[in-house]
Formats: C-alpha cells, sequence, structure tokens
C-alpha cells in the first residue's frame, strides 16, 4: 500500500492506538516503513501499549508515543504538528452498566472529536482526517431493517432513534460523526472521510478483554453460553479488514463521505457453528469449547434479559431480526477484499488462546 499523493516522508497521527483497532492500523503502517506518531492516555501503562513497543522494535517505521486526554482542547496540537494524514480512533466503547452515559460516553466522544478536528485546523500541514465513527451511527435496531426500501442499510441512513437514555453508545458515535461533518464543512484546508464498521471481530495484539468482540467470543469458549445463545444478529467485519479500510481511505486521493464496512451478517449461533466446523480448532482444543446448539428462547430472554444486560426494549427492536448492510462502497471504491468470516472467527479464537 503506497500514499498516492502524500509525502510519505511526513508523520501519520493515528490517535488511541492501544485500542483494538488502532493497533492494526498501527502494525501495517510500521511494517510497511512509515513514520507513525499515536496517542495514548499515559505512556507509561506498561499493559496497554507493550504490543505497539514490539510492534516498534521489529520496524522497519518508526512509532512515537505521545500523550494526550479527548477531554482536553489542544491535546493534539503537538502530536498532529507536521502530519499530512490523520486518523482518529479514540472514542470510549464501554461496555457493562453506564452509570453515567453522558459522562461517560458522549463527552468523550464529542468533545473528542471537536479537539481532534480543531488541532486539524490549526496545523496547516494536514490534508485529510480519517475518522473511526460505527456502524451504529447508520442504525440502532435490527427492526428498522424492515423500512430499508432496497433490504438493507447503506451509507445514506443514520441512526435516529438512540438517546442519552436508550443506547447511548450509539447515541455518542452519532453525535460525533455528525458534528465531525459540520466541522468539516466548515473549512477548506482537509477534507474528512468516516469509516463505518459493523461488529468487528478477529484476532487481538493486546490480549486485552475489554472489548465486546473478544468478550462475546470468550462466552463461547468458556461455555457461558452452552445451553442457548440469544437470536441476535449482526453484522461482522475482520478488525484487520477494518484496519485496512482506514488506511485505504487515508491513501486514496479519491475517498469521501462515509464507507460501511461489513463482511457478512451472522448470529452468535452461527458464530458457534463455525466454530464447531473449524477442522484446525477441533484439531487444537477437541471439545474443550461447551458451544451452544440451540437458539435460547425468546420469552426467557424477556424474562431475564434486564438482569444480563438487554433491556426489553432492546429486545423488541433486535431480537430475531436480521440487519443486512451494502458495503459495496468500501469494495467498489477503496478496493477493500474481505476475508471468509470463518477465517474472522477462527484466527479470533486462536488468539484469545494464546493471551490466556
Amino acid at each position: 500500500m503506497q500514499l498516492q499523493s502524500f509525502d510519505q516522508s511526513l508523520p501519520i497521527l493515528v490517535t488511541g492506538g492501544s485500542g483494538y483497532l488502532a493497533s492494526w492500523m498501527i502494525k501495517y503502517l510500521v511494517e510497511a516503513g512509515y513514520f507513525v506518531r499515536t496517542t495514548v492516555r499515559n505512556r507509561q501503562d506498561e499493559r496497554k501499549i507493550a504490543h505497539l513497543k514490539r510492534i516498534a522494535e521489529a520496524g522497519p517505521g518508526r512509532l512515537e508515543f505521545y500523550e494526550a486526554d479527548l477531554m482536553r482542547h489542544g491535546d493534539f496540537n503537538n502530536p498532529m504538528r507536521g502530519c499530512e494524514l490523520v486518523i482518529h480512533t479514540a472514542s470510549p466503547f464501554l461496555i457493562g452498566k453506564i452509570k453515567d452515559p453522558q459522562r461517560q460516553l458522549v463527552d468523550p466522544a464529542l468533545e473528542g472529536t471537536k479537539n481532534v478536528l480543531y488541532s486539524a485546523g490549526e496545523n496547516p500541514s494536514v490534508k485529510r482526517v480519517v475518522m473511526t465513527s460505527s456502524a451504529v451511527a447508520v442504525y440502532a435496531e435490527a427492526r428498522e431493517i424492515l423500512d430499508q426500501p432496497s433490504g438493507a442499510f447503506d451509507e445514506h441512513n443514520w441512526n435516529l432513534i438512540s438517546d442519552l437514555h436508550y443506547d447511548p453508545y450509539g447515541y455518542s458515535k452519532t453525535l460525533a460523526e455528525k458534528e465531525a461533518w459540520i466541522i468539516a464543512n466548515q473549512q477548506h484546508q482537509w477534507d474528512l472521510v468516516c469509516i463505518n464498521p459493523t461488529f468487528l471481530f478477529g484476532p487481538t495484539l493486546s490480549g486485552r478483554a475489554d472489548n465486546v468482540s473478544v468478550s462475546t467470543i470468550r462466552q463461547l469458549m468458556n461455555g457461558e453460553l452452552r445451553l442457548g445463545a440469544p437470536q441476535l444478529y449482526f453484522g461482522v467485519a475482520d478488525v484487520r479488514d477494518a484496519a485496512q479500510a482506514h488506511l485505504l481511505a487515508a491513501f486514496t486521493p479519491e475517498a469521501n463521505g462515509r464507507y460501511l464496512i461489513c463482511a457478512q451478517t451472522m448470529s452468535i449461533l452461527e458464530m458457534a457453528a463455525v466454530m464447531r466446523a473449524s477442522t484446525s480448532l477441533g484439531n487444537r482444543y477437541g471439545d474443550a469449547f461447551k458451544l451452544p446448539k440451540r437458539p435460547l428462547s425468546n420469552w426467557l430472554l424477556y424474562l431475564i434479559g434486564p438482569w444480563v444486560g438487554f433491556s426489553r426494549r432492546f429486545l423488541r427492536g433486535n431480537l430475531g431480526y436480521a440487519p443486512q448492510f451494502d458495503a459495496s462502497r468500501s469494495i467498489n471504491e477503496l478496493g477493500l477484499s474481505y476475508r471468509p468470516v470463518e477465517e474472522t472467527i477462527v484466527d479470533m479464537v486462536e488468539s484469545l488462546s494464546y493471551h490466556q
């Protein structure tokens, strides 16, 4: 992958470098010989950045660490100085019960986006910002698929349902992306491209378990769902493909607008079936994984849902509905090739087994 009209000698900034997705971007850039800068909250936190240091040591590119806080204006000025390309991935993605969604999700996502983009405006070298948005900024509930004339969500769709109390994460990503487009359209120095991935799976470079995709696969691996899996469907994409999508968007001058990233729609039960059918996993782990073979009954899920993190409103909007996604822009305009989801799931299981 080569820059086409950008100066290859200049640094490329990737915010939130210790994250699941950003780590893969940094790996690809450093392996290709680029000079990368990344922001983290604490450069002394070895648990979060040790894997990035190993990537940097393997070279041949360079990697520099900067401390930055999404909530502090000006924190991104220094790491952005001299950069033509900025890839903004940093945004909170919390699992479990959220006590204060405004403070924990909305403020960091929205103010962080403003601070990064204002810093881009204060650094005349910046030509393009690629921002990680999400499919949750495209839709809120799977049953909305019934209202799509084409039978699939695409880049024209926006999440119009989520709010501070219902799906605050989706609300935070939607607000942040909308604000990004407002800021981008008010200036002419740099252009904006947004990447909207569906649910990301695939191997983790850090081994950390603080994201939903890792916790989902771990639930399958440790038998938590052996009695049945909820009939919930979502778009799936490989984290490595999503990382490549960001780089293609950064390096392709004609890239513009939003790009929905999705390889296939799957259910948790279908993911379990992939694990069960995998010859490589079977040879290595035998029947160590107690995988579900049947769906969890809907009435039981409605009964226990509130105690396991599923509100009844969420279940009404998602249970049993299989959303479809049109990712053709990513293929036709960016040239992205998607891995088979079977490869994604198997590689993730092997990665998590290695990091245990």
